[in-house]
């Protein structure tokens, strides 16, 4: 399920790779949103109260444009609360039937006008958005400012077009601003641009030109998403592509590490990292959402998860590193690749043992190599995690891949299962999930050689 907020964050489930959800259509119910607008603007921008600049143009009614008005009751409310809650009255829903009525009797197919009502709210924000694209070659700062909040503020009504064409406006200010610094506005003046403010909203400008877009066009949604994070990293794009283009989730963590290295930016600011670690999670599980129809992002999300992977360590986040393993785990699992849970399994074991869950994931991962009979893959894990975190556990299941390797039918068909069974019983407490993954990956390694099949009362574990 996706957030229908372009200013928020789209959400998927891992196991969803359907389309967006879009709103109804005819639906103009502002959508809510918490975030407070760039700048010293007020929360509305077609209220036209501008510090910046534009006040000596505003239009002399401009307190009318930001009323909510009731067409109906010829009724002008001040905020959105008594407006909403007019809406909901008998009075009102008296006066809309009768006007109905009216209408109806009048003509039996509504006027083209009619069809075609502006809000005031968006005929007073389409008023300034002239302005502001009249005064952008001049003055890109308060331009980018007006039409960045023109823009959040028309999306709430649905008004796709001209929300995209006020995001358009802005990002051109805000990319002109980037390549020349005098154009940002006076050092200390009320509508002047920091360069990290500046990077920071033309991230958040990009991404919600791509989550716009995302409702019909998710090519170029990708191809938005893609510029956004290379933007804001100070990336080419081509580096994403070499990461995704090998198809090899090893591969993929190499050259991630040596694109991170390469980053230019310092990211000094730890809410800056958050940003950037935020919005390579959300490009990521958008490029696996997008995957169903376009199937080559799966790998471009795999690359920028494994961005994220080296980006966190390298700014010390262990806690978004092993976060960005757990997600890419999750992926593979969703696209049927859980053979690739093993390289997850080998970052867990170099950089995240400490984390929460970090045992189940590599006995997961043991376990699914001994599913389709890996015993390479299992070996090789099962050595590497033994080499510095050597328990029963997994002493027993290195033991077990031995044995099979060797064709020791003797030991797999008379000893193992009690062996697991004595070991399991004096140990399973400590860590009890791991304990039964791998004993469901013993039961489903033995039951084929074993002279009998074991059944759940043959189990040591303490089930209650």
């Amino acid at each position: 399920m996706a957030n229908t907020n372009i200013f928020e964050p789209f959400v998927f489930d891992y196991g969803e790779t359907s389309s967006l959800v879009d709103r109804k259509a005819g639906d103009r119910t502002p959508i809510k949103s918490d975030k407070a607008p760039v700048g010293s603007l007020s929360p509305s921008s077609t209220k036209l109260v501008n510090p910046l600049a534009l006040v000596d143009t505003l239009p002399s009614d401009s307190s009318a444009v930001s009323s909510r008005y009731c067409a109906p009751c010829k009724k002008k409310f001040s905020n959105e609360a008594t407006y909403d809650a007019h809406l909901q009255s008998d009075k009102h829903k008296k006066s809309a039937g009768q006007a109905n009525t009216s209408n109806s009797s009048q003509s039996p197919v509504a006027s083209p006008k009619a069809k075609n009502a502006v809000h005031p709210v968006v005929q007073g924000a389409l008023a300034s958005m002239k302005k502001a694209q009249a005064l952008a070659s001049k003055d890109p700062a308060v331009a980018a400012t007006v039409l960045w909040n023109i823009a959040k503020d028309i999306a709430q009504f649905g008004e796709d077009r001209i929300t995209r064409t006020a995001l358009d406006g802005a990002l051109s200010c805000m990319q002109a601003m980037d390549a020349n610094a005098d154009l940002r506005g006076a050092k200390g003046s009320p509508g002047a641009w920091s360069a990290r403010s500046l990077l920071k909203t033309m991230l958040e400008c990009q991404l919600a030109q791509a989550r716009l877009e995302s409702r019909s066009d998710k090519q170029l949604a990708a191809s938005l998403y893609t510029d956004a994070l290379c933007c804001y990293l100070g990336i080419a794009s081509h580096s994403l592509d070499m990461a995704e283009r090998d198809r090899n989730p090893a591969k993929a963590r190499e050259l991630a590490g040596q694109l991170v290295n390469g980053i230019p930016r310092k990211f000094a600011k730890s809410e800056d990292v958050d940003q950037a670690i935020r919005a390579m999670e959300e490009v990521a599980v958008a490029f696996f959402a997008f995957s169903k129809s376009i199937p080559a992002l799966l790998w471009r999300s795999v690359a920028i998860y494994s961005v994220a992977h080296a980006f966190a360590l390298q700014k010390d986040r262990p806690a978004a590193a092993y976060s960005a393993v757990c997600r890419l785990s999750a992926l593979f699992d969703s696209a049927g690749l859980c053979h690739f849970g093993s390289e997850c399994a080998s970052l867990v074991i170099d950089h995240h043992m400490q984390q929460p869950g970090s045992r189940a994931m590599v006995a997961t991962a043991v376990a699914n190599s001994l599913r389709d009979l890996d015993l390479v893959r299992a070996a090789c894990l099962l050595q590497r995690y033994n080499y510095r975190f050597e328990e029963p556990w997994s002493r027993f299941l290195a033991e077990l891949v031995s044995r099979t390797a060797d064709a020791d039918t003797m030991w797999l068909s008379t000893d193992a299962w009690d062996a697991w069974s004595l070991l399991s019983s004096a140990n399973a407490t400590s860590d009890r999930h791991v304990y039964e993954l791998v004993e469901n990956a013993v039961r489903r390694e033995l039951r084929p050689l074993m002279w009998y099949s074991p059944t759940e009362t043959d189990s040591r574990l303490n089930h209650n």
